[in-house]
């Protein structure tokens, strides 16, 4: 795929284009039917954030639409990252949303396969899964590079056969990420599909949290020896765990997301869990910043919204 300069529109972009440490707080929009509380969500965190990041029906779970939630944000002067599952729409559907994205001026996207229907509150829905996550990635570049809708049908043009694409009109400049997962690294499947997501034209990624940061420098190691640091920006997940069954939820629902004994064993310990868990994550976001290849920081928001403006304060 031709290589493409990131989006100067997006202020998360320009700060990452300056080689500046960026911060993002990762929602899920509320159920709701009015803005405010989507709004009451991120508000406190504002002075401290680069960009908020929109989760998509995350667990497969009912939420004000996540399209809907960014141009709310939008039009109050956030950056937003969106993210776009694999799981609850076709191709067309999708597309459909990159071009209404764009026309609403959002440019940074994450492409995710989408939990399962049946870890959600309708599990007897049906998943689509019509495209996979690199080739959405390699949907939101096409779109961004050619110009185009691209389709898989063909059409007879000056006596030869063609790519039956559409054009767009204004195309959109998309800053296209995923998510990847920290202990994965290193195997073949995984380096596979990485190299396959940046043929696609991937150019960030943001990993699953990760509060093992020993694993975290492994997995920028392997980004090195792969040949990806170079091509990629990463940006690492964490939040604060404010209680010894946050921690043990996350460490046994949320795959991927690797929370080592001895963090447990302080919540454990400790006097104040709350007080504790923030430490905790300051102590690792601070660890985090003196590690090369870090380009930004995501803290998860799971109704720990005051937590982490307590923790972004002392950065």
């Amino acid at each position: 795929m031709t290589p493409y300069s990131p989006p100067v529109q997006s202020p998360l972009v320009r700060k990452l284009l300056n080689g500046e440490m960026t911060y993002t707080v990762e929602i899920s929009p509320p159920v709701a039917g009015s803005k405010e509380p989507l709004l009451a969500q991120v508000e406190r965190l504002k002075p401290y954030i680069d960009a908020v990041n929109i989760t998509d029906a995350i667990g497969a779970n009912v939420s004000m639409s996540n399209i809907a939630a960014a141009a709310i944000l939008i039009n109050n002067d956030y950056d937003v990252i969106l993210q776009l599952n694999c799981r609850d729409q076709n191709r067309i559907g999708l597309m459909n949303d990159l071009l209404g994205a764009a026309a609403l001026g959002i440019h940074n996207i994450i492409a995710v396969r989408g939990d399962n229907p049946e870890a959600g509150d309708h599990p007897n829905a049906k998943g689509v899964f019509d495209l996979k996550s690199h080739e959405l990635v390699r949907t939101a570049h096409e779109m961004t590079t050619n110009g185009i809708v691209p389709a898989r049908t063909m059409k007879m043009a000056a006596g030869s056969v063609q790519a039956n694409a559409k054009s767009i009109i204004d195309p959109p400049q998309f800053f296209t990420g995923t998510i990847d997962v920290p202990s994965l690294a290193g195997d073949d499947v995984w380096a596979s599909r990485i190299h396959k997501r940046v043929a696609a034209g991937l150019q960030f990624i943001q990993t699953q949290a990760c509060y093992d940061l020993n694993l975290v420098r492994r997995y920028l190691d392997v980004l090195v020896d792969q040949g990806l640091s170079e091509s990629l920006f990463v940006i690492v997940s964490n939040s604060p765990q404010i209680s010894v069954q946050s921690a043990l939820w996350v460490k046994e629902n949320i795959w991927g997301a690797e929370i080592p004994d001895d963090i447990v064993d302080r919540l454990k310990g400790a006097k104040d869990a709350r007080e504790e868990g923030i430490k905790i994550c300051q102590e690792q976001v601070e660890e985090l910043l003196t590690i090369p290849g870090i380009a930004g920081i995501n803290l998860i928001e799971r109704e720990n919204v005051e937590s982490i403006e307590e923790v972004l304060k002392t950065l």
